[in-house]
């Protein structure tokens, strides 16, 4: 076999493994959150044998789907701390999070569907509500240093639940309520918990 042909090879793998992950992303988008191999294969116009090859199970296509949003949303998973007054900073963590949660929402929503039977999507959640647990105590963390340990942990104990995924999957998903309006819901009560 010449250089030239395994590279070939190698670049149609890469393409097949690129096409099933925009595959399932596409499922995902349209509400199929739990689909099967075979709808997967006939979305990308390969066999279940060349969705198999590729990806061996369902954790790694898991783990794939997570790959390609941390490469296109990093900066959003970063959630670095956000700086100035406090009204700056909460309008700042509002806006990270509803651009985040609106990004990742379909393959949110699969994940959450399959997350008790896969390690790896519990390691990925658990890891990304801790990386944003720690954004929120760096941001706020003016306000919660001056406030003793039990009511600081309370408040830090609101401003997560009130901009976390869930709340804002009820607001956007359940209420139907615009990205807009969700944003200055989220922002009253985070407002409300710091004061």
């Amino acid at each position: 076999m010449t250089e030239t042909t395994e590279d070939g090879r190698v670049a149609r793998g890469q393409r097949t493994r690129e096409a099933v992950i925009d595959a399932l992303m596409g499922l995902y988008a349209e509400g199929n959150l739990t689909p099967t191999i075979e709808e997967i294969a006939a979305r990308v116009g390969r066999t279940t044998r060349a969705i198999y090859h590729h990806f061996q199970d369902r954790e790694a296509l898991a783990v794939a789907i997570a790959e390609r949003h941390l490469e296109r949303h990093l900066e959003l998973f970063t959630a670095r701390p956000i700086t100035g007054t406090r009204a700056e900073r909460i309008d700042g963590i509002v806006h990270h999070r509803a651009e985040l949660f609106e990004a990742v929402a379909p393959a949110r929503r699969s994940a959450l569907v399959r997350m008790h039977r896969s390690p790896e999507i519990q390691t990925q959640q658990t890891t990304l509500a801790a990386h944003l647990r720690e954004q929120l105590a760096r941001t706020f963390e003016p306000e919660l240093s001056a406030l003793d340990t039990d009511a600081a942990d309370e408040v830090l104990e609101l401003i997560d639940l009130h901009t976390s995924w869930e709340t804002w999957d009820r607001l956007r998903t359940w209420q139907s309520l615009p990205v807009e309006r969700s944003r200055r819901l989220v922002t009253g009560l985070v407002t409300e918990a710091l004061e």
